[in-house]
Protein backbone atom coordinates (compact mmCIF):
# COMPACT_ATOMS: atom_id res chain seq x y z
CA UNK A 1 0.00 0.00 0.00
CA UNK A 2 1.10 3.29 -0.75
CA UNK A 3 1.80 5.47 2.39
CA UNK A 4 -0.27 8.53 1.06
CA UNK A 5 -3.57 6.00 0.94
CA UNK A 6 -2.73 5.85 4.50
CA UNK A 7 -1.35 9.88 5.24
CA UNK A 8 -4.79 10.52 3.56
CA UNK A 9 -7.24 8.09 4.51
CA UNK A 10 -11.00 8.88 5.96
CA UNK A 11 -10.03 8.22 10.19
CA UNK A 12 -7.07 10.52 9.48
CA UNK A 13 -9.32 13.50 8.81
CA UNK A 14 -11.81 12.65 11.08
CA UNK A 15 -9.09 12.40 14.59
CA UNK A 16 -7.94 15.46 13.23
CA UNK A 17 -11.43 17.13 13.17
CA UNK A 18 -12.12 15.65 16.62
CA UNK A 19 -8.79 17.80 18.00
CA UNK A 20 -10.11 20.72 15.74
CA UNK A 21 -13.48 20.62 17.89
CA UNK A 22 -11.20 20.32 21.17
CA UNK A 23 -9.42 23.07 20.24
CA UNK A 24 -12.75 25.05 19.51
CA UNK A 25 -14.19 24.43 22.98
CA UNK A 26 -11.33 25.14 24.90
CA UNK A 27 -10.82 28.57 22.79
CA UNK A 28 -14.42 29.59 23.59
CA UNK A 29 -13.99 28.03 27.51
CA UNK A 30 -11.27 30.12 28.09
CA UNK A 31 -12.20 33.15 26.14
CA UNK A 32 -15.95 33.17 28.28
CA UNK A 33 -13.77 32.24 31.61
CA UNK A 34 -11.71 35.70 30.56
CA UNK A 35 -14.69 37.62 30.15
CA UNK A 36 -15.78 36.77 33.30
CA UNK A 37 -12.59 37.37 35.15
CA UNK A 38 -12.54 41.14 33.34
CA UNK A 39 -15.85 41.85 34.38
CA UNK A 40 -15.30 40.76 38.00
CA UNK A 41 -12.50 43.30 38.18
CA UNK A 42 -14.17 46.33 37.48
CA UNK A 43 -13.68 46.50 33.14
CA UNK A 44 -16.44 47.72 31.19
CA UNK A 45 -18.64 46.25 28.16
CA UNK A 46 -16.29 48.48 25.86
CA UNK A 47 -12.84 47.81 27.39
CA UNK A 48 -13.22 43.99 27.33
CA UNK A 49 -13.91 44.22 23.91
CA UNK A 50 -11.14 46.02 22.79
CA UNK A 51 -9.19 43.66 24.87
CA UNK A 52 -10.48 40.88 22.68
CA UNK A 53 -10.10 42.70 19.32
CA UNK A 54 -6.82 43.31 20.24
CA UNK A 55 -5.86 39.73 20.66
CA UNK A 56 -7.79 38.25 17.83
CA UNK A 57 -5.75 40.95 15.19
CA UNK A 58 -2.02 40.36 17.02
CA UNK A 59 -2.88 36.80 16.57
CA UNK A 60 -3.28 37.31 12.34
CA UNK A 61 0.30 37.69 11.70
CA UNK A 62 1.35 34.29 13.84
CA UNK A 63 -1.18 32.54 12.35
CA UNK A 64 -0.38 33.74 8.61
CA UNK A 65 3.08 32.31 9.50
CA UNK A 66 1.72 29.10 10.27
CA UNK A 67 -0.32 28.77 7.23
CA UNK A 68 2.75 29.29 5.25
CA UNK A 69 4.93 26.85 6.25
CA UNK A 70 2.28 24.22 6.40
CA UNK A 71 1.79 24.27 2.43
CA UNK A 72 5.46 23.02 2.84
CA UNK A 73 4.01 19.71 5.12
CA UNK A 74 0.86 19.41 3.02
CA UNK A 75 3.47 19.41 -0.56
CA UNK A 76 5.80 16.72 1.56
CA UNK A 77 3.13 14.67 3.96
CA UNK A 78 -0.24 15.14 2.12
CA UNK A 79 -3.06 17.50 3.09
CA UNK A 80 -4.66 14.44 5.83
CA UNK A 81 -1.38 13.99 8.30
CA UNK A 82 -0.78 18.37 7.89
CA UNK A 83 -4.30 18.77 8.96
CA UNK A 84 -4.60 16.10 11.89
CA UNK A 85 -0.93 17.43 13.43
CA UNK A 86 -1.29 20.90 12.81
CA UNK A 87 -4.77 21.61 12.77
CA UNK A 88 -5.33 22.19 16.36
CA UNK A 89 -2.98 18.82 17.90
CA UNK A 90 0.68 20.66 17.93
CA UNK A 91 0.53 23.75 16.10
CA UNK A 92 4.34 24.41 15.90
CA UNK A 93 4.74 23.77 11.91
CA UNK A 94 8.23 24.67 11.57
CA UNK A 95 9.42 22.67 14.50
CA UNK A 96 7.26 19.77 12.99
CA UNK A 97 8.90 19.94 9.63
CA UNK A 98 12.27 19.72 10.77
CA UNK A 99 11.56 16.71 12.94
CA UNK A 100 9.96 14.83 9.66
CA UNK A 101 12.67 16.05 7.48
CA UNK A 102 15.38 14.40 10.07
CA UNK A 103 13.11 11.89 10.64
CA UNK A 104 13.38 10.96 6.92
CA UNK A 105 16.86 11.22 6.49
CA UNK A 106 17.85 8.87 9.16
CA UNK A 107 15.47 6.30 7.13
CA UNK A 108 18.07 7.38 4.23
CA UNK A 109 15.36 9.45 2.37
CA UNK A 110 14.61 12.52 1.35
CA UNK A 111 11.07 13.99 2.54
CA UNK A 112 8.66 13.75 0.09
CA UNK A 113 10.98 13.31 -2.52
CA UNK A 114 11.38 9.68 -5.24
CA UNK A 115 12.48 7.37 -2.66
CA UNK A 116 10.47 8.57 0.23
CA UNK A 117 8.28 5.69 1.04
CA UNK A 118 6.48 3.07 3.69
CA UNK A 119 9.53 3.31 6.04
CA UNK A 120 10.53 6.45 5.80
CA UNK A 121 6.61 7.54 6.43
CA UNK A 122 6.35 5.39 9.24
CA UNK A 123 9.70 6.80 10.90
CA UNK A 124 8.48 10.47 10.09
CA UNK A 125 5.25 9.52 12.10
CA UNK A 126 7.16 7.96 14.81
CA UNK A 127 9.68 10.30 15.09
CA UNK A 128 6.76 13.54 15.16
CA UNK A 129 4.71 11.60 17.82
CA UNK A 130 7.33 10.55 20.46
CA UNK A 131 8.95 13.97 20.25
CA UNK A 132 5.16 15.65 21.64
CA UNK A 133 5.38 13.18 24.73
CA UNK A 134 7.61 15.45 26.77
CA UNK A 135 6.00 18.82 26.17
CA UNK A 136 2.69 17.26 26.23
CA UNK A 137 3.20 15.60 29.98
CA UNK A 138 4.58 18.66 31.27
CA UNK A 139 1.49 20.62 29.86
CA UNK A 140 -1.16 18.12 31.46
CA UNK A 141 0.83 17.41 34.84
CA UNK A 142 2.42 20.74 35.88
CA UNK A 143 0.41 23.60 33.98
CA UNK A 144 -1.92 24.06 37.14
CA UNK A 145 1.10 24.39 39.11
CA UNK A 146 2.88 26.95 37.37
CA UNK A 147 1.11 29.79 38.92
CA UNK A 148 2.55 28.84 42.38
CA UNK A 149 5.89 28.64 41.15
CA UNK A 150 5.68 31.81 39.01
CA UNK A 151 5.25 33.17 42.89
CA UNK A 152 8.09 31.70 44.44
CA UNK A 153 10.78 32.75 41.56
CA UNK A 154 9.20 36.09 42.25
CA UNK A 155 9.36 36.63 45.50
CA UNK A 156 5.73 38.42 45.35
CA UNK A 157 7.77 40.94 43.42
CA UNK A 158 5.16 41.92 40.30
CA UNK A 159 7.41 44.22 39.36
CA UNK A 160 10.31 41.74 39.36
CA UNK A 161 8.17 39.29 37.72
CA UNK A 162 7.45 41.68 34.59
CA UNK A 163 10.83 42.11 34.12
CA UNK A 164 11.79 38.72 33.99
CA UNK A 165 9.06 37.93 31.43
CA UNK A 166 10.07 40.88 29.54
CA UNK A 167 13.56 39.92 29.49
CA UNK A 168 12.52 36.30 28.50
CA UNK A 169 10.21 37.29 25.67
CA UNK A 170 13.49 39.70 24.00
CA UNK A 171 15.87 36.72 24.86
CA UNK A 172 13.65 34.24 22.74
CA UNK A 173 12.66 36.60 20.10
CA UNK A 174 16.27 37.71 20.08
CA UNK A 175 17.58 34.17 19.58
CA UNK A 176 15.17 33.82 16.62
CA UNK A 177 15.42 36.66 15.05
CA UNK A 178 19.96 36.23 15.17
CA UNK A 179 19.88 32.49 13.96
CA UNK A 180 18.09 34.04 10.86
CA UNK A 181 20.27 37.19 10.34
CA UNK A 182 23.52 34.71 10.38
CA UNK A 183 21.86 32.70 7.39
CA UNK A 184 21.77 35.49 5.45
CA UNK A 185 19.63 35.63 2.13
CA UNK A 186 15.73 35.58 2.14
CA UNK A 187 15.47 34.76 5.81
CA UNK A 188 18.12 37.97 7.00
CA UNK A 189 16.03 39.94 4.72
CA UNK A 190 12.62 38.96 6.22
CA UNK A 191 14.01 39.86 9.68
CA UNK A 192 15.29 43.00 8.96
CA UNK A 193 12.24 44.41 6.87
CA UNK A 194 9.87 42.93 9.63
CA UNK A 195 11.88 44.96 12.39
CA UNK A 196 11.95 48.22 10.35
CA UNK A 197 8.20 47.56 8.95
CA UNK A 198 7.33 46.86 12.89
CA UNK A 199 8.69 50.44 13.97
CA UNK A 200 7.28 52.08 10.89
CA UNK A 201 3.45 50.54 11.88
CA UNK A 202 4.04 51.71 15.39
CA UNK A 203 5.81 55.43 14.21
CA UNK A 204 3.02 55.85 11.87
CA UNK A 205 0.05 55.05 14.33
CA UNK A 206 1.75 57.75 16.59
CA UNK A 207 1.52 60.23 13.46
CA UNK A 208 -1.62 59.47 12.72
CA UNK A 209 -3.66 59.72 16.04
CA UNK A 210 -4.50 55.79 15.34
CA UNK A 211 -3.30 54.10 18.24
CA UNK A 212 -5.54 51.40 17.26
CA UNK A 213 -3.28 50.48 13.87
CA UNK A 214 -0.71 49.12 16.56
CA UNK A 215 -3.02 46.15 16.91
CA UNK A 216 -1.91 45.54 13.60
CA UNK A 217 1.40 46.57 13.55
CA UNK A 218 2.94 42.84 14.45
CA UNK A 219 0.62 40.49 11.70
CA UNK A 220 1.45 43.75 9.02
CA UNK A 221 5.27 43.39 10.22
CA UNK A 222 5.54 39.56 9.55
CA UNK A 223 3.56 39.48 6.82
CA UNK A 224 5.35 42.03 5.08
CA UNK A 225 8.80 41.10 5.89
CA UNK A 226 7.91 37.34 4.69
CA UNK A 227 6.80 38.78 1.47
CA UNK A 228 10.09 40.70 1.07
CA UNK A 229 12.14 37.81 2.47
CA UNK A 230 10.17 35.48 -0.42
CA UNK A 231 11.06 38.44 -3.39
CA UNK A 232 14.68 38.78 -2.26
CA UNK A 233 15.18 34.51 -2.22
CA UNK A 234 13.08 34.72 -5.41
CA UNK A 235 15.69 36.73 -6.92
CA UNK A 236 18.41 34.41 -6.10
CA UNK A 237 19.42 36.16 -2.82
Amino acid sequence: MDWKQIANAPWIWICGAVLAVIALYQCTAFSILAVKILKRHGLQKNDVLGILRGAAITSIGPVMVELFVMVALVVALSPGIAWQREGAAVGSVITELIQATNAAAGAGQELGGQNFDMNGFANVIFVMNVSCIGWMTAAGFFTRYLGKARQKVAGGDSLWLAALSVCATLGIFGYWASTNLAKGGGAMVAVVAGGILAAFFFKLADWAGKPRLKEWALGLAMFGGMFLGKLYAGWGG
